[in-house]
């Protein structure tokens, strides 16, 4: 039988495996029930982010005219999901100081934590997040979030912006 050296080296890391199995299991003393189960997990739909229809994105607007977006998310799965809020803006030559995002909203009573994670090529990015140490995190509940928060943005530099939202883990 003729092995290739890689073979037989995954067979001797393979018996030695084994081996150590073995004496782990017969110095092993189990003192209590074996609680078992089985769960079954599924592939999580996407959620939907739009702005609110009161509160579309302008076709037009002018520098230093703010306008404000509320906020929708709609989650289709029967369990609660968290995550942040990503809004991107892409424009040729794009710097940080093109677009302003600010809020005076809060979520569950927490301020929200506004930041410029900053230009990657031609695209701004801005996260959005509680200000809030243990759970940072919107809920999106099962369901229709409608309203879920608010920003204000303001363009500062002429110019056609594509922008996006969604929702970030």
């Amino acid at each position: 039988m003729n092995m290739t050296k890689n073979k037989m080296v995954l067979l001797v890391i393979t018996v030695g495996v084994l081996v150590s199995l073995v004496f782990a299991e017969s110095s092993w003393h189990i003192i209590s029930n074996i609680f078992e189960g089985r769960t079954e997990v599924a592939k999580v739909q996407l959620l939907n982010i739009y702005p609110d229809s009161t509160t579309p994105f302008p076709n037009a607007a002018v520098t230093g005219q703010p306008f404000t977006v509320k906020i929708d998310v709609e989650n289709p799965n029967p369990i609660t999901i968290n995550g942040w809020i990503m809004v991107n803006f892409t424009k040729t030559g794009i710097t940080l100081d093109d677009v302003s995002i600010y809020s005076s909203a809060a979520y569950k009573g927490y301020q929200l934590n506004i930041q410029k994670k900053g230009v990657y090529g031609n695209t701004l990015v801005f996260s959005i997040s509680v200000n809030y140490l243990p759970d940072p995190y919107f809920n999106f509940q099962p369901g229709l979030n409608a309203n879920v928060t608010y920003f204000t943005v303001q363009y500062n530099t002429e110019g056609t912006y594509d922008w996006s939202l969604a929702v970030y883990q």
